[in-house]
């Protein structure tokens, strides 16, 4: 029998951290992540509902909301990204799954997308090279869908000009890192 050995998205055994030049990009793997899309003619039962198990209002296009101990992201029209700390496998997607029982289909998305958190100066400047967005504009509170070098990949503002998460596919987590780190390393 052979001993398999857990590894993170970036290929550690434990969460990625690297610091280069002004900016430190940090691995998350302490999250739990859950897509909730509203079924028809339930979209204002499901906002109701959202507002009630994780604690925030849905949030408007574009945009996540803040908790206590989830965050609600906007994916598209009546669909959400709910996250909260990992607590288990599909935990948070069998609670959702519960909670919103015939009014909303629930996936598992926590071994779907990788968490990366880039804070620092030159956020900014980095990401002006990898995205299509205008991430100069973006404020704290922003959440969009880009693509960061050819990679669709989810980005949120936490603070303006200096703290961003990216959510990416974990099948390219390894890339996408890399790409930050290096790119980076050129500014």
């Amino acid at each position: 029998m052979r001993d398999f050995v857990a590894k993170t998205a970036i290929g550690g055994t434990e969460p990625k951290r690297d610091v280069v030049g002004p900016l430190t990009f940090q691995e998350r793997e302490d999250v739990a992540l859950a897509s909730v899309s509203a079924r028809l003619r339930q979209e204002e039962a499901v906002k109701a509902r959202l507002q009630t198990v994780c604690g925030v209002p849905a949030p408007d296009a574009g945009q996540w909301e803040q908790g206590e101990t989830s965050s609600l992201h906007w994916l598209g029209p009546d669909q959400y990204l709910c996250e909260e700390t990992y607590t288990g496998p599909l935990e948070l997607a069998r609670r959702m799954a519960v909670e919103f029982a015939g009014i909303a289909s629930v996936t598992d998305q926590s071994d779907v997308f990788t968490r990366i958190d880039m804070t620092g100066q030159g956020a900014i400047d980095l990401l002006q090279r990898l995205t299509v967005l205008d991430v100069e504009q973006m404020q704290a509170g922003a959440f969009n869908r880009t693509a960061i070098h050819h990679v669709g990949c989810l980005l949120r503002c936490n603070e303006a000009g200096t703290d961003f998460s990216i959510y990416a596919p974990r099948s390219y987590a390894i890339s996408v890192h890399q790409m930050l780190t290096e790119v980076v390393k050129a500014l």
